[in-house]
């Protein structure tokens, strides 16, 4: 779990919004602020008015993104959920073990702080490279809400800090966590069947299922260390189109679908699922939904009247010949229902 957690930050680092504080004076007074407010996800932080804002969200994991113009200084929220409450002295020592990783890290300063909404948190002050290629100066806290665990901050260009130090101080004191939220958290699966609209499909016990990642998935699972995942999305068989036309056409759009970058398609086969027919797909690439992050997916399509199920599982690339049981074992016991 630690392990792909930290690779999964890794990955969304140069998206984190991690909070820098000068230890010399030059500031300026902060101008007027911008309220954001997530009621989805429980939290609100102010930054400049005149800073751009972005949002990023990969499935369970979130990254509040805000900007001052000439993008060299950025503060941010980043926010994953877990299935399970988490364990905040894990969660500290990952990020901990995170940290000392960057290339040209130096510790300047750490405590624990209380954060508005009365959440304890640790901070830390430090130099390191966070993926750009430089060394950056940030200030960041780690806190942990059942199953939410937080990143918030501020990175950017050292002199930068020394002029916006009363800014940055501003941004940091105003994060604030809510005293509700609404967001769908993932929860445990006891194991056994998972019965939806017309299908059901035998998930293990101790994966987690999660909220869908797109509006056409009717449900997502993953083990609890994230891999594999399985999806599935219900489509329709067009009139007068073959299933071997479906399919042709399905290899053909992928590459350029805007959801995978370095496509390769490594093989197609005619099997069976149950009595009904089907194609598997076996592939590579790089997921909108994981930035930066190689998959080796095993899809099964399968075709039943009008209806056609994309049964969906993905794995790290260096992860497949390890998960590939486990997931022809998923994936081969969807039935129709």
């Amino acid at each position: 779990m630690l392990r792909v957690t930290i690779r999964l930050m890794v990955a969304s680092f140069i998206l984190l919004a991690l909070f820098h504080v000068s230890c010399n004076g030059g500031s300026t007074t902060p101008g007027p602020m911008t309220l954001f407010e997530s009621a989805e996800h429980g939290f609100s932080i102010e930054y400049p008015e005149e800073w751009a804002e972005g949002v990023e969200e990969t499935g369970t994991q979130f990254s509040f993104e805000f900007t001052e113009p000439e993008e060299l200084l950025t503060a941010s929220v980043y926010l994953e959920y877990r299935c399970g409450d988490i364990i905040w002295a894990d969660f500290l020592t990952q990020g901990e073990e995170y940290l000392s990783s960057l290339p040209g890290y130096e510790l300047i300063s750490e405590h624990d702080v209380l954060v508005k909404g009365g959440i304890s948190g640790h901070e830390f002050v430090a130099e390191g490279d966070l993926g750009t290629g430089y060394i950056e100066k940030f200030r960041f806290v780690l806190l942990v809400r059942e199953q939410q665990g937080f990143w918030y901050g501020v990175h950017g260009e050292p002199a930068q800090f020394e002029d916006q130090e009363s800014s940055v101080e501003a941004i940091m004191e105003s994060f604030e966590m809510l005293s509700s939220f609404s967001y769908d958290w993932p929860r445990l699966w006891q194991g056994g069947n998972y019965t939806g609209a017309g299908f059901s499909i035998n998930i293990p016990a101790g994966w987690c299922q999660y909220p869908v990642l797109r509006t056409e998935h009717v449900c997502n699972f993953a083990a609890a260390e994230g891999n594999p995942s399985v999806h599935i999305s219900p489509q329709q068989l067009s009139e007068n189109t073959t299933p071997q036309e479906y399919v042709d056409d399905l290899v053909e759009a992928l590459p350029s679908s805007g959801y995978w970058e370095d496509f390769d398609l490594l093989s197609v086969q005619n099997v069976t699922v149950g009595d009904l027919a089907a194609y598997e797909l076996v592939f590579t690439g790089i997921s909108d939904l994981s930035p930066g992050y190689m998959l080796k997916c095993k899809y099964l399509i399968v075709f039943h009247g009008g209806d056609v199920f994309w049964v969906m599982a993905a794995t790290g690339s260096d992860l497949f010949e390890q998960h590939e049981a486990i997931i022809d074992d998923v994936i081969y016991s969807f039935r129709i229902s």
